[in-house]
C-alpha cells in the first residue's frame, strides 16, 4: 500500500486547511450563494485551486453547487453535522432560554460565564459569555465535553443527579479525574458535598493553576435538571465573600428567567 512521504503529508494538510477556510466565505453569502471567482478572490487563491477545493467540499456534502447558476451554497451534510448528537446545536432551546442569564451574570460580575448541559455521562459546554476581565488560561470552550465531575459546571451537574447515580459515576471516573491537574475522587466528592449543603460548589484551582470556578445547577419549575451555570475567574478574585456575591447574581438572573438553583 503506498504511503505519503513527509512533503506530500504537508501538502495534504495545507489543502485541507485551505478547504476549511472556504466554508465561512460561502457561509457569509449563503442566502444568495457565491460564485467561484468571488471565493477565489476572498480566499486569495487561484481560480483553479479554489475550484478543486470547492469540488472536494461538494463531493463531501459540505457544499452544494448549482451547475446552472454556477453558485455555491452550504450543503445539507454540513447541517447534518451541526445537528449530530452531542452538537451544541442540539441544545439550542436551552441555550436560548438561558443566554440572558449568562449575559446578565457576565455583565454584573465582569467574569466569564459558561453554560453546561448533561450529555450521557459527560457534560457539554453549549454557551459562554466573556466578561470584562477575560481569562487567558481557561480551556473550556463551547463544544467542549468533559466527564461529569471535571470542572465546576460538570461537577454541579454530577452533584444534582440522584445519589446512587452520582456515586456510580464518581467511582467509574476515578482514574479519569487524575488526568486533570490536581483533581481527584476525593476532591470531586468534596465538591458534591458542598453543593448538597449550599446549592453551589467551587473548583478552587484544581485543574488550571490560579483559575477558580463557581457553579450552580439549574432546574426548571418542575425540578428537572437542565444545566449548570458556572463563573470562572482568577483565584485572587474568588474569595469567600466574592463567591457569595457571584452566587447571588446567578440566582437572581436565573429567577428572572423562571428557573431556580
Amino acid at each position: 500500500m503506498p504511503t505519503l512521504d513527509a512533503d506530500s503529508g504537508r501538502r495534504a494538510e495545507t489543502s485541507l486547511a485551505k478547504a476549511i477556510r472556504l466554508l465561512p466565505i460561502v457561509a457569509e453569502r449563503n442566502a444568495t450563494g457565491v460564485n467561484l471567482s468571488t471565493v477565489a478572490r476572498k480566499a486569495n487563491l487561484t481560480t483553479a485551486t479554489a475550484r478543486r477545493l470547492l469540488q472536494g467540499l461538494v463531493d463531501g456534502g459540505l457544499l452544494s453547487f448549482d451547475p446552472y447558476s454556477k453558485i455555491y451554497t452550504l450543503g445539507i451534510g454540513l447541517f447534518d453535522l451541526a445537528g449530530a448528537p452531542g452538537s451544541p446545536r442540539q441544545f439550542d432551546a436551552v441555550r436560548m432560554e438561558l443566554h440572558p442569564a449568562l449575559a446578565e451574570t457576565a455583565t454584573v460580575t465582569g467574569e466569564t460565564v459558561y453554560l453546561t448541559v448533561p450529555f450521557g455521562d459527560e457534560a457539554l459546554c453549549i454557551d459562554a459569555v466573556i466578561g470584562t476581565t477575560p481569562l487567558r488560561a481557561n480551556t473550556l470552550q463551547v463544544g467542549s465535553r468533559r466527564p461529569l465531575g471535571v470542572g465546576a459546571g460538570s461537577a454541579a451537574i454530577l452533584a444534582a443527579l440522584p445519589e446512587n447515580s452520582c456515586d456510580r459515576l464518581i467511582s467509574s471516573n476515578s482514574e479519569v479525574y487524575g488526568r486533570y491537574g490536581d483533581l481527584s475522587t476525593a476532591e470531586v466528592r468534596s465538591m458534591v458535598r458542598h453543593w448538597r449543603k449550599h446549592r453551589y460548589l467551587v473548583n478552587n484551582s484544581l485543574i488550571i493553576p490560579d483559575v477558580s470556578a463557581i457553579a450552580v445547577a439549574v432546574f426548571d419549575g418542575s425540578d428537572r435538571l437542565l444545566a449548570a451555570l458556572s463563573v470562572s475567574a482568577r483565584k485572587s478574585r474568588m474569595g469567600p465573600q466574592r463567591r457569595k456575591e457571584i452566587v447571588a447574581v446567578m440566582e437572581q438572573a436565573l429567577n428572572r428567567a423562571g428557573l431556580k438553583t
